[in-house]
Parts: structure tokens; sequence; C-alpha cells
């Protein structure tokens, strides 16, 4: 393999692990995000079915609340859990994926490196 080859590959291999890791990252960061809506949604339903129906509840809409009935509040606050819980699962696959590919690349940078040596050695 040529020099101009191998550091082509190289370029490649390295952009793809700092792409990975990236991605890695993003996807942390999503996961964390999900996760505190879905126990924030857990806490607010825990407090709401504690409440009396005689007392008004209220949504927040932007700058504004809308006063809203206590069960319809319950099952917009169970739909928005239910959607926080499958995207972190969406989101755990899509990282075991990613990670898969870091692996990938970072053996092949290995595999790459050590036959460069080997080359050299010879």
């Amino acid at each position: 393999m040529s020099e101009d080859t191998a550091q082509q590959v190289y370029m490649r291999i390295t952009q793809k692990i700092q792409d990975c890791r990236k991605q890695l990252d993003q996807i942390d960061v999503q996961v964390s995000t999900n996760q505190r809506e879905s126990r924030l949604a857990a806490l607010t339903k825990r407090e709401i079915e504690g409440l009396d129906t005689s007392v008004p509840v209220y949504k927040s809409m932007g700058k504004m609340f809308i006063q809203e009935n206590k069960d319809d509040l319950l099952k917009d606050i169970n739909k928005s859990s239910e959607d926080s819980r499958a995207l972190v699962e969406a989101l755990e696959k899509k990282k075991k994926f990613v990670e898969r590919d870091l692996e990938e690349a970072t053996g092949n940078l290995k595999d790459m490196i050590k036959s460069m040596q080997a080359t050299a050695a010879e």
C-alpha cells in the first residue's frame, strides 16, 4: 500500500472514529433528557392523582396556562411518558449500533497500524 493511500485510509478511519464518538455523545444527551422528562412526568402524575377532582388543574401551553380536565391531563402525561420511554429505547438501540461501528473502526485502525509496522520492519 502506498504512503498516500495509507494516509487517506488513516484519515477516513480516524474521521469515522470521531463521528462515532460525537454521535455517542449526542445520544447520551438525548437519553438523559428523555429520562429526565419521563421522571418529571411520573412525578407530575403522582402529584395530580393526589388532588381532589374539585381542584382545578392547568396545562402549560407555551407562555400561558389552560385549565384542563384532570383525566385529560393525566392522559397527556401518560402519553408523554410513554413517548419518552419509547424514544429512550430507540436511542439505546442506536447507541449499541454506533458503539459497534466505533469498535470496528478502532479495530481497523489497530490492524492498519500493525500492518504498517510490519511492513516498515521488513
